[in-house]
């Protein structure tokens, strides 16, 4: 990555079937630089989606950490419930709940 000497926190999140993970990353040295979020339509690593069973319980459990929608939940022609929020550093994170399955499951 060329950062000689880095440490780093990190946590990896596997998904429920196994067969997905997601690799969360935060320097401890060098130190993190802020940098202004970037926005949707520019080039990077911007964006992350995440299926949910319960986005309002998702939502909760996010606003406990201080994480809020943008602009709300929208229903996608009532397949799906969606919003956007802002995560750690910024990033984009997408909730998205499937309507059409059968949430006793």
């Amino acid at each position: 990555m060329g950062l000689d000497g880095n440490h780093a926190r990190i946590a990896v999140l596997q998904t429920p079937d196994g067969l997905g993970r997601l690799e969360l990353f935060e320097y401890i040295h060098p130190e993190a630089i802020e940098t202004d979020p970037t926005l949707a339509n520019e080039i990077g690593m911007h964006r992350v989606a995440f299926s949910v069973d319960d986005i309002d319980e998702s939502l909760a459990v996010a606003a406990r950490h201080g994480c809020h929608p943008l602009r709300g939940v929208a229903n996608y022609q009532g397949v799906y419930k969606l919003t956007y929020l802002r995560g750690p550093s910024g990033i984009l994170v997408m909730l998205a709940q499937d309507l059409t399955k059968d949430s006793a499951i």
